[in-house]
């Protein structure tokens, strides 16, 4: 049977999550060796990125990106980082802002964390307003 990088990366986070810092580097050189051994090599960038994502859910943290025509002034990011876990339905421990410069947007922002995803732009109230037009 075949491992798949998901099934790599949970392994690896259940077998160091607790586990001293010594003890941690261990499992993490046999789980490379391990890896040279099945000729995985060329999964560690997603056994990588798998491994960020199990571990943040794990773990209640979340990266909530944030889409807007403009660099977000002030304290505009905390606050949303306060009212984002209500408008997306979502509970989490820690939030981790991540912006992007989206000029098609007009103006507004979108919120997007994994899979729920909030449009305030007005780039969407315009074609909304268009398929009721139409």
């Amino acid at each position: 049977m075949k491992i798949k990088p998901k099934q790599y990366a949970v392994a690896l986070y259940e077998a160091i999550k607790d586990a001293p810092r010594e003890k941690a580097r261990d499992v993490l050189d046999n789980f490379v060796k391990t890896l040279a051994k099945n000729n995985a090599l060329r999964l560690a960038p997603q056994i990588i990125d798998y491994f960020t994502k199990y571990a943040n859910q794990v773990e209640g943290i979340a990266d909530l990106k944030i889409k807007s025509t403009e660099p977000i002034k002030g304290d505009l990011a905390e606050k949303i980082k306060k009212v984002a876990p209500a408008i997306l339905r979502k509970n989490f421990k820690k939030i981790n802002i991540i912006e992007e410069i989206d000029k098609s947007l007009v103006g507004g922002f979108v919120l997007e964390c994994d899979d729920a995803v909030f449009d305030a732009s007005i780039k969407n109230k315009f074609q909304t307003l268009n398929k009721i037009l139409n």
